[in-house]
């Protein structure tokens, strides 16, 4: 199961990899989203962006284990953005589990981390589930420059389609 992230090499503000849907896929998202992060000067925001990535990424394994997933991680205009594709064809639905179960929270956490928004899109071969998490464009800034990892022109606007998360 070696993923190779692929950098955007145009803008260096979008890492992603695809992976064979599986548990250890998890680990693998999140070392991409501390990569990213690490290389943005966004390490203040790792444990959030990591909780998202992995509720994204665990319910998309486990919907298509032996298939692959997609996950990337964007810096735009309006934050960092964490997504995950699979191939499953229903939609994301927040569920109300039991206080005792042990499963059932994921979107109910990336729901209370994504500060920025969260929904998802549908592909026709699949869906995406996007988080965001909102950080002030100066602080951004701030941390490229002292990473030595400029912003080149401006970051990109992305609208999502308001699909939001449903329970």
């Amino acid at each position: 199961m070696s993923a190779k992230p692929i950098m955007d090499p145009a803008s260096q503000n979008i890492f992603s990899a695809t992976f064979r849907a599986c548990s250890e896929s998890v680990c693998l998202a999140r070392e991409l989203v501390r990569g990213a992060l690490g290389s943005w000067g966004l390490g203040a925001f790792e444990g959030d962006a990591c909780q998202i990535m992995s509720e994204l990424a665990s319910n998309a394994a486990r919907l298509c284990e032996g298939g692959n997933i997609r996950v990337w991680t964007s810096r735009i205009s309006q934050g960092v953005e964490m997504c995950v594709w699979d191939d499953h064809p229903g939609r994301p639905v927040i569920q109300e589990p039991h206080p005792f179960a042990t499963s059932g929270r994921g979107l109910i956490l990336v729901q209370a981390f994504a500060s920025g928004g969260c929904g998802w899109f549908d592909l026709g071969a699949g869906k995406a589930v996007w988080a965001r998490i909102a950080i002030d464009h100066g602080y951004m800034l701030g941390a490229a420059h002292r990473t030595g990892s400029p912003i080149v022109g401006p970051l990109r606007h992305v609208d999502r389609p308001p699909v939001p998360l449903h329970s």
